[in-house]
């Protein structure tokens, strides 16, 4: 009972990590696009300084969950014997986390509208 509730707990762990890194990432976006606006010569637009906001949301996790799929192994081969558990299943999040993303992405039509707009 002791081993399966360390791997659930290590499993909502692996989950969390991936969430608290794309929550960084997005703060540190949020400061880059708060510059880029602030220094142009045009009046600061609200409606699109949010839609860049919540763009750069939405990229932050899922970039960071693709990220984690290619890191988490890494990571996992790297570690010490009592850390393996741990970054397995934060690469077990991360491909969770990925195939919800791809499955919303493509669901909504995310990939269609990136290759019209190129």
């Amino acid at each position: 009972m002791e081993a399966l509730q360390e791997g659930f707990s290590a499993f909502i762990s692996g989950f969390a990590r991936v969430f608290l890194v794309s929550i960084v990432i997005w703060m540190i976006g949020l400061v880059v696009i708060l510059f880029k606006e602030m220094f142009q010569s045009r009046e600061l637009n609200l409606r699109d300084y949010l839609q860049k906001v919540w763009k750069m949301l939405l990229a932050s996790f899922e970039f960071t969950a693709y990220g984690a799929v290619v890191v988490g192994p890494i990571l996992f081969l790297r570690a010490e014997e009592e850390e393996r558990l741990t970054y397995g299943m934060l690469t077990v999040a991360a491909v969770i986390l990925s195939i919800i993303y791809l499955y919303i992405r493509k669901q909504t039509g995310g990939f269609k509208k990136a290759k019209q707009s190129e």
